[in-house]
């Protein structure tokens, strides 16, 4: 079961663990009431949920694993108070397991399963979610049931191994910099749009937005000008999704060495 990484009293910390533990019950057998596609009145407990479900979704790795999880507000600090649902952070981290003198028991926790680095996701794992929705200034702030905003740090060692190549040499050519970035691990390049475009989850996230339908992708290695001394590369894939229902399109960023969403935006 996921745990509280929050110095709570044991009373309350009973009461967060049964929290979790129904939330993660209604993972997998969640109501369409409790996702954005269907309804727009929800409170703090379905938003949360449906954060948890929209991890498990995109992120299938970490389904079934013994991990310990914090929330913060935002962006900010992991604190043990209460915190809001509008928009949140939430860590995803080793947890220390507990072993007693049953044999048995220390045998569940040598077996359980464990987080494979090689797939992009790596212990300490962040996720953003943004619930906020777009408002006009004359109208109070609207909150959405569905994320309005997602953002993880997916193959975050990887980008930054290549970020740190690229960025000394300004002078290199387009093709120059995709070699060296395929060195480095580079999967998903220019050339690999089919096989990028197969492994986007797309039938899951139409569980949260409802039918969606891919209009384009393209691929770049930088953003801005190049130049001595700046930070330009950032090799990933935008993927542009309509909705069948609605006026919303989706902006999805996959990174280029697993493959993985690292950010989800609304756009009108």
């Amino acid at each position: 079961m996921l745990t509280f990484r929050m110095p709570l009293p044991t009373f309350a910390a009973k009461c967060h663990f049964v929290f979790i533990g129904l939330a993660l019950a209604l993972l997998g057998g969640c109501s369409q009431q409790a996702t954005a596609a269907s309804v727009d009145n929800c409170g703090s407990v379905d938003r949360l949920i449906v954060a948890l479900r929209f991890v498990k979704a995109i992120y299938p790795e970490l389904a079934g694993k013994e991990v310990s999880v914090a929330f913060s507000p935002g962006t900010g600090t992991f604190v043990s108070s209460a915190i809001e649902a509008d928009d949140l952070r939430i860590q995803f981290d080793n947890k220390d397991l507990w072993h007693s003198s049953n044999k048995t028991s220390e045998r569940q926790d040598n077996t359980t399963p464990t987080i494979n680095s090689n797939d992009g996701i790596e212990l300490p794992f962040y996720v953003y979610f943004d619930f906020i929705g777009p408002s006009r200034p004359v109208t109070p702030r609207r909150l959405a049931c569905r994320p309005v905003k997602f953002t993880s740090v997916a193959a975050y060692k990887e980008m930054e191994k290549v970020k740190n190549v690229l960025n000394a040499h300004p002078e290199w050519s387009d093709e120059e910099e995709l070699k060296a970035a395929r060195k480095l691990g580079l999967r998903y390049g220019p050339e690999d749009k089919a096989s990028m475009l197969k492994i986007i989850p797309l039938k899951k996230l139409e569980e949260f937005y409802g039918p969606l339908q891919i209009k384009k992708a393209s691929f770049s290695m930088n953003v801005g000008t190049k130049c001595v001394q700046c930070s330009f590369a950032l090799p990933n894939w935008l993927v542009s999704a309509s909705e069948f229902r609605g006026s919303h399109n989706l902006v999805i960023v996959v990174e280029p060495f697993f493959g993985k969403i690292t950010s989800i935006s609304q756009s009108h």
